[in-house]
């Protein structure tokens, strides 16, 4: 009974320890700027949350579905970590990125119609990935410049407060606020890797700390410019931007 007790209370004092590392936007600003210049001369931008989302009905392919929203195949099965087309099945829902509402698809005809659709390119991967997600979530913005703004990173949507996990063992190097990115974790890897999180809502990690792939280190938020809950992601080669996806499996 007593060793349960103490069992209990070490856990209790555990998690207490994890809640009183939790900053707010509030108590992380102010800070020294980050070790390196985050964008160009303008703020960073975030683009409004435009998508919409398609239940996919009984004889609908992704082909034909990218078609009808003239958005690239690759870029709804990326939207949706869909890794092969053929598993597409009626009653499954997709974000489509960028569509304003729903549109109606025509079904495949009952020939073999369906078989001279072609097949879309697989989403790259890279079994020697060097990093880890940080989160599940919808990859609704890629790398590069988008919009006639440079982007630094990848934004993938998730549901405010969504854990956001360290992609790779090393350590926080910077947690601060800066215009336009809101609340940033910053950290430092093997091989002189870079990975940031921006739009938190809150901190879980302090400078200095060293942590583990998967270790939690923010929550998902709105903070900085943007409308709607979602992490930006960016991976660096020293200080130079790099396409995070290439380092993903």
């Amino acid at each position: 009974m007593r060793r349960r007790l103490v069992v209990g209370a070490l856990a209790l004092a555990t998690l207490a320890g994890c809640a009183a590392r939790q900053r707010t936007p509030a108590e992380v600003s102010g800070q020294r700027q980050p070790p390196f210049p985050l964008s160009s001369a303008d703020p960073h931008v975030e683009p409004d949350l435009v998508g919409t989302t398609h239940v996919v009905q009984k004889g609908e392919t992704l082909y034909r579905i990218a078609k009808a929203y003239g958005v690239d195949p690759r870029e709804l099965m990326d939207a949706n970590g869909i890794s092969d087309p053929k598993t597409l099945a009626p009653g499954q829902e997709l974000f489509v990125p960028g569509a304003p509402r729903a549109v109606d698809v025509a079904s495949a005809p009952a020939s073999s119609a369906a078989s001279r659709e072609p097949e879309p390119p697989l989403p790259r991967r890279n079994p020697g990935a060097k990093l880890a997600w940080p989160l599940q979530g919808v990859l609704y913005r890629g790398y590069g410049v988008k919009q006639g703004q440079r982007h630094d990173g990848i934004d993938l949507s998730a549901p405010e407060g969504t854990l956001v996990r360290a992609a790779a063992p090393g350590e926080v190097i910077y947690t601060g606020t800066q215009s336009g990115y809101g609340v940033i974790v910053i950290l430092r890897h093997a091989d002189s890797l870079i990975t940031l999180y921006a739009h938190n809502s809150a901190v879980l990690v302090k400078d200095g700390d060293r942590v583990d792939t998967g270790t939690p280190i923010a929550k998902v938020g709105q903070s900085g410019r943007t409308t709607g809950p979602h992490l930006h992601f960016e991976v660096r080669e020293g200080t130079k931007p790099r396409d995070p996806i290439p380092f993903l499996p």
